[in-house]
């Protein structure tokens, strides 16, 4: 006998249904039953195909491959039943439940020692208390974070504080000191330290009062800077304006600007109006590639008389703390422009 009837046409046996003695009811129940239980079956491994799929994160996942291609056999051991009924195909039934039996026997022996890993795998009310744990230890630790920031930033207005009257006291001590003098020169020099040492002060009193204490708009800063310079001597016949950008500066910017302010404002002062009438403009504005333009400008007699004495010396290292570049015009007074780069936010 060849393999081919062997499987397909084996001599001498008869159809399922015979043995049933082609009853309807039985042929009807077997049948029926066996397609119910194949379809079954092949929509098992569907559904778990799509859970593997979707869950990509799933644990032992080769263990329902296995599965898969067990409950598949299985549902197809039920079809050949329903064809043996009328068919005798019984080799290809008996090699169909050959491959079954591997099946079921290759996934038992994969399941057995996989329990108790599956076991250790932690349960959803486990997941869920671990879950709620680490939202308690990170709330407390968030808490810890917000109550360390909170005390930072205390400590750090305290320290702009300090610093800011520890340069106040200095610009008392030198009041009185200028007070007390009676050289012109070295009065006039005193003049000068103050007016930096206010500078220096103004910007901490800035940082101390912005929300991040780490940046503050520099347009109000240079108005009260610039105003104080012009209060702080006898120049009722000079006039000031002050036009600024909006721009958030931290300590390195404007602590370098605000002396060259300073320094530029206060040489009109004293060399641009011989009479004591004159005006002084301040402006700060946002140029290209991320620069910003700072010019002080002036109506007076354009000619600067401090061109090598300290303000001077003064104002070439602030321009190259700045890394910005600095050009004078004498056109109608004297006109200085210092293009630097734009401070970072922060």
């Amino acid at each position: 006998m060849s393999l081919w009837n062997w499987l397909f046409n084996p001599s001498g046996l008869t159809a399922h249904g015979f043995c049933l003695s082609w009853a309807p009811g039985l042929v009807a129940l077997h049948a029926g039953s066996d397609a119910l239980i194949g379809l079954a079956y092949f929509s098992i491994p569907l559904a778990l195909a799509w859970f593997v799929r979707e869950r990509r994160d799933l644990a032992y996942s080769w263990i329902v491959s296995l599965f898969v291609a067990f409950i598949l056999a299985c549902g197809t051991t039920h079809l050949f039943s329903i064809l043996t009924l009328w068919v005798p195909v019984y080799g290809v039934e008996g090699m169909v439940k050959a491959i079954t039996a591997a099946l079921s026997i290759a996934t038992a022996i994969a399941l057995w020692p996989l329990v108790p890993k599956l076991l250790a795998l932690p349960s959803p009310d486990q997941l869920r208390e671990l879950n709620a744990d680490l939202e308690r230890r990170v709330s407390s630790r968030t808490a810890e974070l917000q109550a360390a920031l909170e005390q930072r930033d205390l400590l750090l207005r305290e320290v702009y504080h300090r610093v800011k009257n520890n340069l106040q006291t200095v610009d008392a001590l030198l009041h009185m000191q200028a007070r007390r003098t009676t050289d012109p020169e070295a009065r006039e020099g005193l003049g000068d330290l103050r007016g930096r040492v206010f500078a220096l002060g103004l910007v901490h009193q800035q940082l101390m009062g912005s929300e991040n204490l780490t940046t503050f708009d520099i347009a109000p800063f240079l108005k009260e800077l610039s105003t104080n310079i012009l209060q702080g001597g006898e120049h009722d016949g000079v006039t000031l304006s002050v036009a600024a950008c909006p721009l958030q500066v931290g300590l390195d910017f404007a602590i370098p600007l605000g002396l060259l302010v300073t320094e530029l404002v206060t040489n009109s002062l004293k060399h641009a109006f011989p009479g004591g009438v004159g005006h002084i403009a301040v402006t700060l504005a946002k140029g290209e590639d991320d620069k910003v333009l700072l010019t002080i400008a002036d109506n007076g007699r354009g000619q600067s008389e401090a061109g090598s004495g300290l303000g001077a010396s003064i104002i070439k290292g602030l321009v190259a703390q700045l890394d910005a570049v600095m050009r004078v015009v004498e056109d109608d007074g004297l006109k200085t422009e210092i293009l630097a780069a734009a401070p970072l936010a922060a």
